[in-house]
């Protein structure tokens, strides 16, 4: 026992073990509380909770990309850059500059006026709508007036989601990716836990946003902790209100940006969803969406090995240190490839099988475009990789053409269901050859000339750093 003592503390400060637990609890929510949720809930308290998901789920996109900019922006910081600006990086600073204190705690003041805004802006969205959805069916719920206490905690706990989130944000940027991954598991847990708990105490559609409360309290206070514990003392004089509202002017270019990708891609996957819905029916749209989550999936826990060293290199390229950021893009990319290679190649020919073995009339789409989808998905990470290394040096210049390829990308689905028999393989099809078109080979090759070097002899070349 005491030889994997030694494996079990490493694991333990290992950012990329921490979010894999954080995949594998999103993989048991739906063995435990989905069961859960479908014995303690009529069928109308189902189709209620489910609203009230969606409902909350919408606070996540009214982040609209300020997260993003948080974090680079305080990973700038940290590096030892001088000044904030709206595209591009600064002059590198004197090697072996000391973090930037000031700006560090002027960005504390603007990501809390920013987070204010923002859920006030959730506030006045959320509260109208939601009630008014709310309303539309609370009368066939098993209690009316639990439903709308559930509504409320939904919002509260939405519009908090909001607020609170920065800290998160901000610890990354500190580049304490454990504590980040470690506190993301926990609050996750909580939810998953403390759901489970008090739908088997009869708590009803109370609980998953009771639960999620308690969660964001927990992730909230210790986020908070761990960012004042790494920056000290506070300065003694308050910050100027000016100086916030001009870090605000200068995260918002790029944060708006990020965040019309975010739009984009969320609402390009509900129009492909409910393309499939009415042109191929509710069967194919489900056989559809259990494929593209098996990718997800793998996608998932692959690219984890490259987004914990985002704060670092993020910091490296403040430093202007590009020999070691070609050093842990060429092998965490490698490390992430290889690992979604290996999940998939595992996931197709086991996925049928599994699928008899639970006895289940659910099915996903044949082997052949299971490999198409894999291939798109491969794809769509190596493409987000180099996206997020471009977003390092401050430019997003990816916005325009990939609106524009996830536009064609609907476009081309519904002229391939129309004139062609593929079916299902429309939906496949299309977003993968949208992507062909430019997306995919000319961001990694703006990305390598960021690093100054080539795609090609980054990934096979072991050139000198």
């Amino acid at each position: 026992m005491t030889r994997f003592l030694p494996l079990l503390r490493q694991a333990a400060r290992s950012a990329v073990v921490w979010s894999w637990g954080m995949n594998g609890l999103r993989l048991g929510s739906s063995l435990i509380l989905l069961p859960l949720l479908v014995h303690r809930l009529s069928k109308t308290d189902l189709g209620m909770h489910y609203v009230l998901l969606n409902l909350g789920a919408l606070a996540a996109v009214l982040d609209f990309g300020f997260s993003g900019a948080v974090w680079r922006a305080v990973a700038h910081a940290s590096a030892g850059g001088k000044q904030m600006l709206q595209f591009g990086v600064d002059e590198p600073p004197p090697e072996g500059s000391e973090l930037n204190r000031e700006l560090i705690w002027n960005l504390m003041a603007a990501a809390r006026r920013l987070y204010g805004r923002l859920a006030l802006v959730a506030l006045l969205l959320l509260a109208p709508l939601g009630t008014l959805l709310v309303n539309v069916g609370v009368a066939e719920t098993s209690a009316p007036a639990r439903t709308w206490l559930a509504w409320g905690a939904t919002l509260v706990l939405a519009v908090w989601e909001v607020y609170a989130s920065w800290w998160n944000s901000y610890l990354l940027g500190l580049n304490r990716v454990v504590a980040c991954a470690q506190l993301n598991f926990a609050a996750y847990l909580i939810r998953l836990v403390g759901s489970a708990a008090l739908l088997s105490m009869d708590v009803g559609l109370l609980s998953v946003p009771l639960a999620g409360l308690v969660a964001v309290l927990v992730q909230r206070t210790l986020a908070r902790r761990a960012c004042l514990q790494c920056l000290g003392e506070p300065p003694p004089t308050p910050v100027d209100p000016a100086v916030p509202r001009n870090l605000i002017a200068h995260l918002w270019p790029n944060a708006s940006r990020i965040g019309f990708l975010n739009v984009s891609s969320y609402l390009g996957g509900q129009a492909m969803a409910f393309l499939c819905l009415t042109k191929l029916g509710l069967a194919a749209n489900a056989e559809y969406g259990l494929s593209l989550q098996i990718m997800s999936v793998a996608q998932g826990i692959a690219i984890v090995w490259i987004q914990v060293k985002w704060p670092a290199i993020a910091q490296m390229r403040t430093q202007g240190d590009f020999a070691a950021i070609r050093t842990i893009v060429r092998q965490r990319l490698w490390l992430s490839v290889t690992s979604f290679v290996l999940l998939v190649t595992a996931a197709v020919p086991l996925a049928p099988p599994l699928l008899h073995w639970l006895n289940t009339d659910k099915a996903i789409m044949p082997s052949a475009w299971l490999w198409v989808i894999a291939v798109h998905t491969l794809l769509e990470m190596h493409l987000s990789v180099w996206g997020m290394l471009i977003y390092t040096d401050n430019r997003v210049p990816y916005l325009r053409p990939l609106l524009l390829a996830n536009g064609a990308s609907l476009g081309l689905a519904i002229g391939l269901l129309h004139f062609t028999g593929l079916g299902l393989g429309a939906l496949v099809l299309a977003p993968l050859l949208a992507g062909l078109v430019y997306n995919y080979w000319h961001w990694p090759r703006v990305g390598g000339g960021l690093l100054q070097t080539s795609w090609s002899r980054l990934m096979f070349t072991c050139q000198s750093d």
